[in-house]
């Protein structure tokens, strides 16, 4: 399993954000109430990520995506901050294609959603 190189950097406060996935699944029924009943007891987690790198770091970046990381395809470790115990080592992969902007500096600010497990 890839791992997070260790000369990126973490996440940037603002924009991070969790989004549970819905466990349970609804069922309409012809008449009365809704059926609902739990799909899975695991907990897969939408995180939304914001990095600024600089141009080396968006080079280092962009190889370890499409070789270790094939493309998001492939599952890594990373440390993140899911809300339980702060930051600590996780188990990830990207949801879609991750999206940068061009910052003066020059910079580059590259976002992402990743799913934990």
């Amino acid at each position: 399993m890839a791992t997070w190189p260790t000369t990126l950097p973490r996440p940037l406060v603002a924009g991070y954000a969790i989004a549970p996935a819905d466990a349970n699944v609804r069922t309409d029924m012809e008449a009365g109430t809704p059926r609902v009943r739990r799909r899975s007891a695991a907990r897969n987690d939408q995180v939304s990520v914001t990095w600024r790198f600089s141009d080396a770091q968006m080079a280092a970046f962009r190889a370890w995506f499409d070789g270790d990381c094939a493309n998001g395809a492939s599952w890594f470790t990373v440390d993140l901050n899911t809300g339980d115990v702060g930051l600590h080592s996780v188990q990830a992969r990207f949801v879609g294609p991750w999206q940068s902007e061009m910052q003066p500096g020059p910079r580059w600010q590259v976002s992402a959603k990743l799913e934990v497990r």
